[in-house]
């Protein structure tokens, strides 16, 4: 979990909203590997590990056997328009395979949300794993850009739109009625249809 990342962590307990206090235990770099983060108000604990913050117990993740299609990568890089090293996106499930490759390609902050099996966390990727319930452990309007895959429920997508920084911009196909929206299907036929949300090239950009 890289450190900075921390300040947009939120306690998912129902009370007002506060930041995390983090108790690092092991640490390389900027990434905190192992931890503890705590909420001052109601005291829960969320613990770190291996780069993970677990929030929840989450679903376990297929497993890919083959990276994902470069050409496909390169398409949600423009997509998420990670041009500069300002603020972070996050990858929902199964688009976490893309993060190694999209490292390749920007500076930004990749925060994987129940991250796929085998996608090592640091030099630039953090995980956290979510309970069942759509609210999700982040700030509002802190994230420059999210990517979904299609398991995504219509609760969990609201939560996602309300921590995006001036969403106006989606790219989706869900095999759904909802085609007046960009769609955006992955070259791979075995590949899942994504959904990406991000910012206008006009709006304000928050940064870590």
């Amino acid at each position: 979990m890289f450190i900075e990342l921390v300040d947009v962590l939120r306690c998912l307990n129902a009370h007002e909203e506060t930041w995390l206090v983090l108790a690092a235990e092991r640490m390389k770099g900027r990434d905190v590997i192992d931890g503890v983060l705590g909420c001052p108000i109601c005291h829960a604990e969320y613990p770190i590990s291996a780069g993970v913050a677990h929030f929840g117990r989450s679903a376990p993740a297929e497993t890919h056997s083959a990276p994902p299609d470069e050409n496909e990568t390169l398409r949600l890089a423009a997509l998420l328009d990670l041009t500069d090293t300002r603020g972070y996106a996050l990858l929902f499930g199964e688009t976490g395979i893309h993060a190694p490759r999209l490292r390749d390609f920007s500076d930004v902050q990749l925060l994987l949300v129940d991250p796929p099996p085998g996608i090592r966390m640091g030099d630039g990727i953090s995980g956290l794993t979510t309970p069942p319930a759509p609210a999700l452990p982040l700030a509002a309007g802190s994230a420059r850009g999210v990517a979904l895959d299609d398991k995504i429920q219509p609760e969990r997508l609201q939560s996602a739109l309300e921590r995006t920084a001036c969403c106006r911009r989606c790219a989706k196909d869900f095999g759904s009625s909802r085609r007046s929206l960009f769609p955006y299907r992955a070259a791979s036929p075995s590949s899942r249809a994504t959904t990406v949300i991000g910012w206008p090239s006009a709006c304000p950009r928050p940064g870590l």
